[in-house]
């Protein structure tokens, strides 16, 4: 019960963006659960949690060595999961630090581990954040808007919350390049042989294991980018 609250006061803590305190209500949460000898896992799972007020601190030293750290309990507990959450932590890190390829290193790899891991949740985030380190980056746009697609084919066909997100930015993605029309793949063959050039990335195999809100890859693909396309049409 005591780290519920605690966990409720960080919340609150992160939503005003009081970073100091979202730090001590997490070490007090890291010492409640040391003391009570949780698993090393669950301990290295809410230590990370420090990463993004150290980040909002400009502690970046710190906040990189706290991943680190993180990352090496999750490689010796297996933890598929977290590994790929630790991933796009460090990419988020590097592209904050404007280390534009090293971001897009880190987010392939997170990539691969999320799709390991099987949620496709974090996979349509990280293919959503491996467009925006593509984009900045300076990669080709086809590539940065297939990511970006792909996103927004899994959260059409689970209905996330996300999606409303990935819909704004391909509008915005859509006007950079009005009047004419953006460089978007042909087909839902093309999305996935384009996003399935990172290692370790299988969208089609996802996609069949997905809610059928579109009966088909192409059907899908055309859905998104016509609520892109009306989302455009209103800015």
């Amino acid at each position: 019960m005591r780290e519920g609250i605690l966990s409720t006061g960080r919340d609150a803590a992160i939503y005003l963006k009081r970073w100091e305190a979202v730090l001590a209500l997490n070490a007090e949460t890291i010492t409640s659960k040391e003391a009570r000898g949780a698993p090393e896992l669950e301990v290295a799972q809410t230590r990370s949690n420090d990463y993004g007020p150290l980040l909002g601190l400009g502690r970046y030293g710190e906040a990189r060595a706290l991943l680190h750290a993180c990352r090496a309990v999750f490689e010796g507990e297996g933890s598929v999961a977290n590994l790929g959450k630790v991933f796009t932590a460090l990419a988020d890190l590097e592209d904050t630090l404007g280390h534009r390829g090293q971001a897009v290193a880190f987010e392939e790899t997170a990539l691969r581990y999320s799709y390991l891991a099987g949620d496709p949740r974090d996979c349509a985030i990280s293919h959503h954040n491996l467009s925006n380190y593509l984009e900045r980056a300076g990669q080709e746009r086809k590539t940065c808007l297939a990511h970006r697609l792909a996103a927004g084919v899994i959260g059409f066909q689970t209905g996330s919350g996300g999606l409303a997100t990935t819909l704004r930015n391909l509008a915005l993605d859509f006007a950079k390049f009005a009047p004419d029309p953006p460089p978007l793949p042909d087909s839902f063959d093309e999305l996935c042989c384009m996003v399935e050039a990172v290692e370790g990335v299988r969208f089609r195999e996802l996609f069949e294991r997905l809610p059928r809100r579109a009966a088909s890859g192409d059907e899908a693909l055309r859905e998104v980018l016509r609520l892109a396309q009306e989302v455009d049409s209103q800015t």
